[in-house]
């Protein structure tokens, strides 16, 4: 018991407590998203996307709500060191990529959106890898059961 704590070391719960800290984000702008007045969300996006907040797809919608509920049960099961991790990880990344979908394929969507809004999906598909790639590295040496 005290080697698997030896190879845990700082990094697994310091990795462990930022993919928690960030899939929280993550489930905190779908509410927001969701939630909101038209007057709140207006002034946290502007009156261009919330001319188009209605033009999303539900079934985007969906997938959005997959990738960061699934995300952040994923990384609760990281903490938790469960191997199903990996696969909620893998789950969210695939529905966020689904839910980008209507960002980049509808003018209007990303007309309103702007010249930027391509930085939050890269970054979100970055950080998805990443979170991926440890997990699996995290069950292969054991870590993760």
């Amino acid at each position: 018991m005290s080697e698997m704590r030896t190879k845990l070391g700082a990094l697994f719960w310091i990795l462990a407590a930022f993919f928690t800290i960030w899939n929280l984000f993550g489930c905190a702008a779908y509410l927001m998203d969701k939630v909101t007045s038209d007057e709140v969300y207006a002034q946290a996006y502007g009156e261009a996307m919330l001319a188009v907040r209605d033009l999303y797809p539900i079934w985007a919608t969906a997938a959005y709500a997959i990738a960061v509920w699934g995300g952040l049960l994923a990384a609760i099961l990281f903490l938790m060191r469960r191997k199903l991790s990996v696969t909620l990880f893998i789950i969210s990344l695939v529905a966020a990529v689904i839910s980008f979908i209507p960002a980049f394929t509808m003018t209007e969507l990303r007309e309103a959106s702007g010249e930027t809004a391509w930085i939050m999906p890269v970054l979100v598909f970055g950080l998805g890898v990443v979170e991926i790639l440890y997990s699996r590295k995290q069950a292969a040496i054991g870590v993760l059961n």
